[in-house]
């Protein structure tokens, strides 16, 4: 029994075979001995009610033919001789049988069997060429509504016992076999779809991790246009942590990454708190955007309120102990700016361009000649001067690679 069961797990197996094929192998090759077995059982049926003759004969030619197929497949190593062999005898041999009784009723309606062979092409094959079995198969009905033919000139005599067996036999099994074939399809269906869903928020939070979650959702929800770029309004965000070169030279590596993913994780936490997205942590800072791809109106209060709670927890981190002293220097600008995709097949980064960009970087980095924390370009004020904030103007400044000044006020 082992070695049976270890010729079909084998059954025309290559080396290169995946675990799908291979099981579609094994399912092809159980398929087709169990349709063998039922071929035996007909052809015995059909002896016992007609004796020997064409009917009998059918069905043992089924087994004949599947038989064959099976040796040449497995020797070949190619499943396919199997399947069309199959389909081929599960369409027509049934049909012939039908024929050869000489009516649907009196064969107790074996062509349903005939159906088998659509539904199998439609899983083996493809469904293009389901749909040349299924035109083969609605011409046998056809054919054999219209003239109901009798092969051997005239119809046989069946009782009404033997054609009520003959109609729960071939009914019953063959409707169950589309039964279970259906069921089959529909479990495997779910099970991929569940695997794909359970993949895809592997993709999402892993992908969600590096560029956050929102843009994750973004991408991965517009495939089609996941690589063109975008204009939208927003305010970006630059951070940088003051003297974390210093800082990191005199502690060992696994105190400076204890240190980095105690405050990055609070910052990036407050920035999401107030609808933003951190595109990049740099080492030593972090580059946001508040306002895309999610569109977002208030993204300038939120960029402001975020900036002020970013200040306000640093400083309650080295207050707790949780941090060594240290101080930030925020940069906040807000203009146009295209965002997309950049990048090819290998590395992708979801980024920002244009000036307004640069004006934000240049801003944040004023911070050091200026002694400050936290400032803002004249664009930012203007939306935010009516809300009460403490503001100190440094007036317009020359900022390098832009070639108008830019106006710059601090907040903290």
């Amino acid at each position: 029994m082992n070695r049976v069961i270890n010729w079909i797990r084998g059954f025309a197996s290559r080396p290169e075979d995946s675990s799908d094929v291979a099981f579609t192998k094994m399912l092809i090759v159980i398929i087709a001995l169990c349709c063998s077995a039922c071929g035996l059982v007909w052809s015995a049926m059909y002896y016992a009610v007609f004796g020997f003759g064409l009917t009998m004969v059918l069905p043992l030619s089924f087994v004949v033919i599947v038989g064959a197929a099976i040796v040449l497949a497995h020797r070949m190593a190619d499943h396919r001789p199997l399947i069309y062999a199959q389909l081929f005898c599960i369409t027509w041999i049934s049909a012939l049988i039908q024929w050869s009784i000489g009516s649907m009723d009196q064969s107790g309606l074996v062509i349903a069997w005939s159906f088998l062979g659509p539904l199998g092409a439609l899983i083996f094959l493809s469904s293009r060429q389901a749909i040349v079995w299924m035109a083969m198969f609605l011409g046998i009905v056809i054919i054999s509504a219209a003239v109901e033919p009798a092969l051997l000139g005239y119809s046989l005599v069946v009782s009404d016992p033997t054609r009520i067996l003959f109609y729960c036999m071939n009914l019953g099994v063959s409707t169950s076999v589309v039964f279970a074939a259906s069921a089959w399809f529909v479990h495997t269906i779910q099970r991929e779809r569940g695997r794909s869903e359970s993949l895809l928020e592997k993709i999402r939070t892993l992908f969600g991790q590096h560029v956050s979650r929102e843009v994750a959702n973004e991408l991965i929800a517009n495939d089609e246009g996941a690589s063109e770029s975008k204009s939208y309004e927003v305010t970006i965000m630059f951070l940088d942590i003051r003297d974390f070169t210093i800082l990191a030279d005199s502690r060992a590596p696994r105190e400076v990454a204890n240190f980095q993913n105690t405050v990055f994780s609070e910052l990036i936490n407050i920035v999401r708190a107030h609808k933003g997205i951190v595109l990049q942590i740099l080492g030593d800072g972090i580059y946001a955007v508040f306002g895309a791809p999610l569109v977002n109106e208030t993204h300038v209060v939120d960029a402001v309120n975020a900036s002020y709670a970013m200040l306000e927890k640093t400083k309650e981190l080295s207050e707790d102990g949780k941090i060594p002293p240290i101080r930030v220097g925020i940069g906040l600008h807000t203009g146009k700016v295209i965002a997309g995709e950049l990048g090819n097949e290998y590395r992708k980064l979801y980024s920002l361009t244009g000036s307004n960009v640069i004006i934000a970087a240049r801003i944040e980095q004023l911070n050091k000649d200026l002694q400050s924390q936290f400032l803002i370009s004249e664009a930012i004020y203007h939306v935010i001067k009516a809300s009460g904030h403490p503001v100190t103007s440094h007036g317009a400044i020359k900022l390098k690679g832009i070639a108008k000044p830019v106006g710059v006020y601090q907040l903290a």
